[in-house]
C-alpha cells in the first residue's frame, strides 16, 4: 500500500482538531511505512491569503475549544496546547500548496503550508491511495521545530459499519514526550459523535519519529518533495 500505509492511521479538508480533544471523519488504514520510488515532478501553487471561510469540521472544532482543556500537569504539554491555539487563532497566515503524483498512478500527495513572515506554522498533508482511501497530517511547528502532530485516516467509500483511529502526537525539543489514541467503531453516521466521546490513551511512542521526519520534509516546501516521494511512493518491483 502506497500512501495510507506510511501514515499509518488516523485532511487537508478534514478540519482542524484541538491536541486536547476532537471529531474526525476516518478509518484505520492498516500498514507500516511506505517503500519509495521517485514518481512525477512537484507543481507549487501561487501562494495565497489563509481562507476565511470555515473549515468542514470548524463548527467542531470551535465547540471543542470553547472551554479550555484542564491542566495536563505536564507545562510542556500546557505549552502545546497554548502554541496550538495560538496557530489557529491566527487569520494572518498566508497560505500555498504542493501536489505531487507517484509513478504509474499508485497514487499522490497534497501539501498546504500554512506560512508567517516565511515561517511555516502549520501543514498539512493528506496522502492519497489509489482508489482515494487515504491518510492526513497536520503538522504544528514552533521556531520551524514540530510540537504537535494530529494523524487519522479515510476509508474508500462509506461502509456502513466503520472503525475510526486517531494519534496525537507531543513534541519537546525535538523528543516525543506524549502520545494518544482514541479508537472506536460503529454506524457510519455515528462513528463521528463516538469518537468525540472516545476516550485519549496514552500509547508507546514508538511511531513518532516517523511522523517527526515526515514534518520535516513537510516543512521544506518544494525542497523537500522528492525526499516526501522517495518515503511515500512504491519502490518498483526488482
Amino acid at each position: 500500500m502506497i500512501f495510507a500505509g506510511v501514515l499509518l492511521a488516523a485532511g487537508c479538508g478534514r478540519g482542524d482538531r484541538a491536541p486536547a480533544s476532537s471529531s474526525s471523519r476516518a478509518a484505520e488504514v492498516p500498514g507500516g511505512e511506505h517503500s519509495a520510488s521517485p514518481p512525477a515532478a512537484t507543481t507549487p501553487a501561487t501562494a495565497q491569503p489563509a481562507p476565511q471561510t470555515a473549515a468542514p469540521d470548524a463548527a467542531a472544532d470551535a465547540e471543542h475549544q470553547s472551554a479550555a482543556p484542564e491542566a495536563s500537569g505536564d507545562p510542556r504539554i500546557d505549552e502545546i496546547r497554548k502554541k496550538y491555539a495560538e496557530i489557529q487563532a491566527d487569520k494572518g497566515l498566508q497560505t500555498s500548496e504542493l501536489r505531487m503524483e507517484c509513478s504509474g498512478g499508485e497514487g499522490r500527495a497534497e501539501v498546504r503550508l500554512h506560512q508567517k513572515n516565511g515561517a511555516v506554522s502549520k501543514a498539512v498533508l493528506k496522502d492519497i491511495a489509489a482508489g482515494d482511501a487515504g491518510s492526513t497530517y497536520q503538522f504544528y511547528y514552533d521556531g520551524g521545530r514540530l510540537i504537535f502532530a494530529l494523524n487519522d485516516a479515510f476509508p474508500f467509500g462509506e461502509p456502513p459499519k466503520t472503525l475510526l483511529r486517531q494519534r496525537r502526537y507531543y513534541y519537546h525539543q525535538g523528543s516525543p514526550i506524549l502520545c494518544t489514541r482514541k479508537s472506536v467503531e460503529g454506524p457510519s453516521d455515528k462513528v463521528d459523535s463516538m469518537l468525540h466521546q472516545a476516550p485519549n490513551e496514552p500509547v508507546d511512542c514508538s511511531f513518532a519519529p516517523k511522523v517527526e521526519r515526515l514534518a520535516s520534509m513537510v516543512v521544506k516546501g518544494a525542497a523537500g518533495m522528492d525526499e516526501l516521494k522517495k518515503q511515500l511512493c512504491p519502490r518498483p518491483p526488482r
